[in-house]
């Protein structure tokens, strides 16, 4: 018997049932590993002045109704072989919206207070089975808020509900900072399967800060907005947003009043109620190089104020004014989107917007309205350059007459794209507004020449894998111009974009040997210049004992002035703007220039 006994004792040590049990209010110290699981009985707090440290592979297990408040520091970096892990201690009953249990209430990183430098972050840990949905509205119950700067990374937030209840308790993530130069980053994370009334990531900076939300993957959450914007300064790139389905107003991508970069993200395969896949009701915003595709948008009554598959630009939030709301979208690739309502590529209401150098391609809608890009309101001032519109119309048909339409607007400018057909019958409206530009410089034909393009405008063929890409061939090449727009130095995929005289219609620019190395404009004598593109040093000599250099933006100013020799000389770059610049050098009435790109990729 007694052998049996020292057996189970040696079991139990072997197999890791040791637990610690926190019941005490205030919690501060390291936690172990050897002292894992750590089971959190009640509301426990890091309080001003202390701090608590989680070691790699700790497993935390909250109570139900339990949660964890930071006024201190909490410091939570694991490995990526040893995760921290917070779950629910118990998820029976985490379904049930009517109950508190099978649930806890999240990390909430409150306003930090503290003599020393805050140390707290998450990085490499699982957070799961947070719960809000019982009756009456409960403040922190988020699965994480925080009032301070943070940075979470490389960790998994899953299995998550903020199903029922206003502001304060109807979001995932809610991000409140409070002071401008604190910022909010999230990098590398994982946010799926998660369900929210609003947003499951709410970002709302009344009070200034930023946040950063770059290189996760969104996936599989329902309801809310994967990521709302009220009161930005937010940045969102580099993620991938996936497989979402959002009710009402939602989208994937919603912001409200602020500044926004939106940029390099892949928005695909979402539905959408209401509004479009990126939808924004106010603010200043840029959206560039951007992949929208396969998203649709299913009510054909949510109204004016919804609507569009690919693209929602309007103004309709009362705290901001008009006149400091505009949209630049450029380098965007919007291909295969579908809209009951209006507009499958872009739907611009009430709004001042430059669209120039996208490929709308294959988007389709469920009514009578515009599939391509569709302009609705009287206040609109609305500027749409360089663009490939292609396949944008009913489904299975070719757009002879659906790819732009223009309802009622203030000022619309539809100059230097590629339309489908003539421009009396691919622009269409009911006129009433200004239109300004030589609309005889829009290139007419039925085919674009894209390398590998969808075979169809199906919102259900799969445009992720599709090379939009224009071929050397294509009626698009050189044929857009720069004035009175701000194209981006590169493309959609990076090359250099040439805008010297000529850009390339569409989100992509065809690298033509010329322009990528030489392209000179006076071949007087040979400069020697390299790396082109350079990124932090640029390397020039000339065959001449003397000359005189300059260095010119594309707007004529000057940003290098220098005499140079025989001699190799040596120009740091490093902290110069990327783009196109022309190196000129003149000797004794002899001139030669060089185009040069730089990029610092």
């Amino acid at each position: 018997m007694k052998s049996i006994f020292t057996l189970l004792l040696i079991l139990v040590s072997m197999f890791g049932f040791s637990q610690t049990q926190i019941t005490s209010p205030t919690v501060s110290g390291t936690w172990t590993t050897s002292g894992s699981p750590y089971i959190i009985n009640n509301i426990i707090s890091v309080n001003g002045g202390s701090s608590l440290v989680i070691q790699p592979g700790v497993i935390v297990k909250f109570k139900a109704a339990t949660k964890i408040v930071v006024n201190g520091s909490l410091q939570a970096i694991g490995t990526a072989s040893q995760k921290i892990i917070f779950q629910a201690n118990d998820t029976i009953g985490w379904s049930n919206e009517g109950i508190t249990a099978g649930g806890w209430n999240g990390i909430h990183f409150m306003t930090y207070s503290g003599s020393g430098p805050d140390i707290s972050g998450l990085a490499y840990c699982s957070i799961s089975d947070t719960k809000y949905g019982f009756a009456g509205p409960v403040q922190y119950t988020n699965t994480l808020t925080t009032f301070r700067k943070l940075k979470v990374s490389y960790t998994d937030i899953f299995h998550n509900t903020a199903g029922t209840g206003l502001y304060v308790a109807g979001d995932n993530i809610s991000i409140n900072t409070s002071v401008a130069a604190d910022t909010v980053e999230f990098d590398h994370c994982k946010i799926y399967n998660n369900t929210s009334v609003f947003g499951i990531i709410h970002n709302s900076n009344y009070g200034g800060g930023y946040t950063h939300i770059h290189h996760c993957e969104l996936n599989n959450n329902v309801k809310g907005s994967p990521i709302w914007g009220t009161w930005n300064n937010l940045f969102i790139e580099y993620n991938d947003i996936h497989h979402n389905t959002m009710i009402n107003d939602s989208a994937p991508i919603k912001l409200t009043v602020g500044n926004a970069q939106i940029s390099h993200n892949k928005v695909r395969h979402n539905i959408c109620d209401q509004l479009a896949a990126i939808g924004c009701r106010s603010g200043i915003i840029d959206i560039d190089n951007n992949l929208i595709c396969n998203n649709q948008q299913m009510s054909g009554s949510c109204g004016a104020t919804g609507g569009g598959g690919g693209m929602h630009l309007s103004f309709n939030e009362g705290a901001t004014t008009f006149a400091q709301t505009y949209y630049r979208v450029r380098n965007n690739v919007i291909v295969n989107n579908y809209s009951a309502y209006g507009g499958g590529g872009i739907y611009v209401f009430t709004a001042r917007a430059e669209i120039s150098n996208n490929t709308i391609v294959n988007n389709t809608s469920g009514s009578t309205l515009a599939k391509g890009i569709m302009v609705l309101n009287p206040l609109c001032e609305v500027f749409i350059k360089n663009n490939i519109l292609n396949g944008n119309t009913y489904p299975g048909m070719h757009d002879s007459s659906y790819s732009i339409g223009v309802y009622s607007a203030n000022k619309v400018q539809v100059d230097y794209n590629y339309l489908p057909s003539n421009y009396s019958n691919a622009v269409f409206g009911v006129g009433g507004f200004t239109q300004f530009g030589d609309t005889t410089h829009n290139v007419i034909g039925t085919n674009p020449m894209l390398v590998a393009p969808t075979a169809n405008n199906a919102y259900t063929t799969d445009a992720s894998t599709a090379d939009f890409g224009i071929a050397l061939t294509s009626p698009c090449v050189d044929k857009g111009d720069s004035t009175a727009t701000h194209p981006l130095a590169l493309d959609y995929i990076g090359n250099p974009r040439f805008a010297g005289v000529k850009m390339d219609i569409g989100a992509y620019e065809v690298i033509k040997t010329a322009e990528w190395l030489s392209d000179t404009e006076y071949d007087s004598f040979q400069i020697t210049m390299y790396p082109n593109p350079a990124s932090s040093h640029l390397y020039l000599q000339l065959p001449f004992s003397h000359a005189n250099m300059i260095i010119t933006d594309m707007n004529g100013r000057a940003v290098y002035e220098n005499s140079m020799g025989a001699d190799k000389q040596t120009i740091d770059i490093s902290k110069w703007v990327e783009g196109i610049y022309i190196v000129r050098c003149n000797v004794e009435g002899k001139t030669s220039s060089r185009r040069l790109v730089i990029s610092h990729r």
